[in-house]
């Protein structure tokens, strides 16, 4: 992996719980006895989650995740810090299409290639602090040479990767838009519209308008 992607996403995950805010997963645990212990079998074993199929809405869920927040497939890669997967099954299909509109469209401000959202993956970083739930994040990519590079390189020519966030019940995307031979490194937090609130990480955008927004002290 990337020592830089991965003291981003470190980062990002000390940011996200200073500042209060909850990525968004699609699952939660298996329901509790009325002694408050999880519910068991016939067989006395803890019932296996079922995975989510729609939303009340009607709607795929945002992603496929168990209340540990992990996908119901194995990795199709892994090391010591990492996992990845493949989207299909674990990304609700029409998220995943918004997300490669979403990453195209501020991929043309720089006149840099497109994805189409079919060759993807979904990455897991383990952490070792708080409930120690993985970081996820959505990685897309331009086309599979640069996916094997990326992931099994050293180095990744162009990266667009996507990180969630809720706030006041509205869901926020964190896009990092790079492409190492023409040195170009963007961030952009956009909202639950497509809408670009900030050329910087969700987080530090927040956090800002945050700081601004405190009353100052009259001393």
């Amino acid at each position: 992996m990337n020592k830089l992607r991965f003291i981003v996403l470190t980062v990002f995950l000390l940011s996200l719980q200073g500042i209060g805010l909850s990525p968004v997963w699609a699952n939660d645990p298996p329901p509790a006895d009325s002694h408050g212990a999880p519910a068991k079998d016939a067989h006395g074993a803890p019932p296996k989650a079922d995975k989510p199929t729609r939303t009340f809405e009607g709607q795929e869920p945002l992603f496929y995740f168990d209340s540990k927040r992990r996908p119901y497939i194995e990795p199709f890669h892994k090391t010591d810090e990492e996992e990845y997967f493949v989207c299909r099954g674990v990304i609700g299909e029409w998220f995943r299409q918004l997300m490669a509109e979403e990453a195209n469209m501020l991929a043309a401000k720089d006149g840099l290639n497109p994805v189409t959202g079919s060759t993807c993956a979904v990455r897991l970083v383990a952490t070792h602090s708080g409930k120690k739930l993985p970081i996820v994040s959505v990685e897309l990519y331009v086309n599979s040479s640069v996916m094997r590079s990326c992931i099994l390189g050293e180095s990744c020519p162009q990266s667009r990767t996507v990180i969630m966030y809720v706030l006041d019940k509205t869901l926020y995307r964190s896009y990092f838009i790079t492409d190492h031979e023409r040195k170009i490194r963007r961030s952009y937090c956009l909202d639950n519209k497509s809408k670009i609130l900030a050329k910087e990480e969700c987080w530090n955008h927040f956090f800002d308008k945050a700081a601004k927004e405190k009353p100052k002290d009259d001393h």
